[in-house]
């Protein structure tokens, strides 16, 4: 029998129990509706207006004509202006801060005497043009053409084949097996990329090119690789040569023979040349690496029949308990980069609400990452964006009324639909879009003159030949990364590919790519849109004389990143910021200040014995 006392002590604790069980709801819910994101006060006010951007540095723009002292000029001489091929010269051009004039003609010598650089995009030569092409190179120009001629006319005209430092034409079309890219070309160092390689399972490193050998003097970072290269007893110097320079008259002429190498990865091998045309030079460089999770978290229960039949349980279930531990492990082995952009729902189409149990708990555990959390639009239902936008504004206001996003990720939906729904008040405070990549895009771009633009250029669950050059162009054009892993593909399988142990498993060894890139920091989207803004605002001019660099930036916030390299040189001294070695010869400097100082020196040179005895250069003298 329980006595009275006993009854009471059962009674207190239940009612202590339920209590407990109460508050953590209501402060489940508390937590809900208090939540803000804290990134409302903290971006950075930096926007299109502020920027050197690709108007501003247009020479045809009347108003930057009596501004440009000091600065590089660019000619870029393309048949079409705005086509796909002149686009990413343009953009290198603002990356680089340089000021451009595109011309569909070749101009004359006198009309250019005063550019430094010449960049050819596509555009068709005759046989006439060979004199002013070789006025050009009298003009101690830095040359590049990112398509060379065709080879028929080079085969009919041996002084235009001589122009780009081609003494014999071996064959119109050749399969090369591989390709080699050479040390010290690019950030990263060398790669080689054939058949059964360590990038990727596909087959994809053949490519036809024309087959041409080189006169004495040039210097080549990538050629061909032949697999039969022994029985057809060609020597290691005489491969195909992809990417080359040679010395024309007084000029260096950089030559592309590699479709490859277009769009996005130009940027990268026009950045590489630049750094062969002196023995010392140095660009500006956002220096940063994300890794963003699409699509999640996910917060709703679809595609459950193919999903339970696969994983033995529902969709939440899988996101929750298997997805969720997984994706931190493998982002914790990547770095410090917990991105993450939340889908209510994939499928618009269905009338069912979308479920809300779990946004306390992801809330929860990203906070204490620390990570961040956008929205995602991503889906498999073909809605216009307009609906879309909507079907997450009630979702989003019912369940997490107090939080604001900032960073969107917009799938496949353009800029043009993106700035005509802006208005609606669940986007008010976007300040970063996210979207993927398209030849012919810009990396880093403004949607309207607040919002900025920054396209993925990796594939988390995609590592092949195209896709390691596109990562490695990235870093040495720019110094960064911008990595996607869309959830999507889980939750609504399109075969044994999309199942998760070998997603993942191909997205965890990604991690081995980075490590070639370690000395670049891995941060927040929204430390890196803070520094793509400063990197795009930023204006520069240095001097290099006699083994010092004189560095003086304009529109100085904060910090600002620079890649120098140096052929055998060393940093002694650095006044105004910090400098850290990341290959033989390339530096990354973090600017603390707007002017900075720079104390080189040459490897070339023997250091004084330290104990003062030298030895005289006549053997007869003591």
């Amino acid at each position: 029998m329980i006595s009275r006392r006993i009854y009471i002590t059962i009674f207190i604790m239940f009612i202590t129990v339920f209590a407990l069980f109460m508050f953590v709801g209501i402060s489940s819910n508390v937590f809900n509706d208090n939540l803000s994101n804290t990134r409302i006060i903290g971006g950075l006010d930096v926007g299109y207006s502020d920027i050197l951007s690709a108007d501003r540095l247009n020479m045809d723009m009347a108003a930057n004509v009596n501004n440009i002292n000091g600065k590089k000029y660019v000619a870029i001489i393309s048949s079409k202006k705005d086509d796909i091929d002149t686009s990413p010269l343009i953009e290198w051009c603002v990356y680089q801060k340089f000021y451009f004039r595109v011309y569909s003609f070749l101009p004359a010598a006198e009309d250019i005497a005063d550019y430094d650089l010449i960049l050819f995009a596509d555009i068709r030569l005759e046989n006439k043009d060979i004199k002013l092409l070789y006025d050009y190179a009298d003009m101690e120009k830095i040359i590049i053409f990112t398509k060379l001629v065709d080879y028929s006319l080079l085969e009919a005209n041996k002084e235009l084949a001589e122009f780009f430092g081609i003494e014999a034409l071996v064959s119109p079309e050749i399969i090369a097996d591989g390709i080699r890219i050479f040390p010290n070309f690019m950030i990263g160092g060398e790669r080689i990329y054939q058949k059964d390689d360590y990038f990727g399972s596909k087959d994809d490193t053949a490519i036809s090119i024309p087959y041409y050998r080189l006169s004495a003097g040039y210097e080549v970072y990538c050629v061909g690789l032949l697999d039969k290269q022994g029985e057809l007893g060609i020597e290691d110097k005489e491969l195909p040569p992809l990417l080359w320079r040679t010395r024309t008259k007084n000029s260096f002429v950089f030559v592309v023979n590699c479709d490859m190498f277009s769009g996005l990865p130009l940027l990268g091998v026009l950045t590489g040349f630049m750094t062969h045309s002196d023995e010392c030079y140095l660009y500006p460089v956002v220096n940063a690496q994300t890794i963003s999770l699409v699509s999640y978290p996910y917060l709703s229960n679809e595609n459950e029949g193919v999903i339970r039949e696969i994983y033995s349980r529902s969709s939440e279930a899988l996101s929750r308990d298997i997805l969720w531990p997984n994706i931190i492990q493998i982002l914790k082995n990547y770095g410090e980069s917990f991105n993450f952009f939340a889908s209510s729902r994939l499928d618009y189409m269905k009338e069912e609400e979308a479920a809300s149990e779990n946004i306390n708990f992801y809330l929860r555990e990203i906070n204490k990452l620390p990570g961040t959390m956008g929205l995602s639009l991503g889906q498999v239902s073909g809605l216009d964006l307009k609906d879309v936008i909507e079907k997450n504004k009630v979702f989003f206001r019912d369940h997490l009324p107090s939080y604001d996003f900032t960073a969107l990720y917009l799938e496949d939906f353009s800029g043009e639909d993106l700035r005509r729904n802006l208005n609606n008040d669940l986007l008010g405070n976007i300040s970063l879009v996210m979207s993927d990549y398209e030849q012919g895009d810009r990396l880093l771009d403004f949607v309207n003159d607040d919002v900025l633009s920054v396209k993925f250029n990796l594939d988390g669950y995609d590592h092949e030949t195209w896709d390691d050059i596109q990562m490695k162009t990235s870093y040495n054009a720019l110094g960064m990364s911008n990595m996607m892993v869309d959830i999507k593909r889980v939750i609504f399988p399109q075969d044994e590919s999309d199942e998760w142990n070998k997603l993942s498993l191909i997205w965890s060894r990604g991690d081995t790519y980075f490590k070639d890139y370690s000395n670049f920091d891995m941060v927040s989207i929204y430390e890196m849109e803070d520094r793509v803004r400063r990197f795009l605002a930023l204006d520069f001019k240095y001097q290099y004389e006699n083994n010092n660099i004189n560095i003086r930036i304009k529109n100085f916030n904060e910090e600002a990143y620079f890649i120098l390299s140096a052929y055998d040189k060393t940093i002694s001294l650095i006044d105004g910021g910090k400098a850290k070695n990341i290959s033989n010869h390339t530096y990354l400097i973090r600017a603390t200040k707007p002017d900075i100082s720079i104390k080189l020196k040459d490897n070339s040179f023997l250091d004084i014995p330290k104990n003062n005895k030298i030895i005289p250069s006549d053997p007869n003298a003591r």
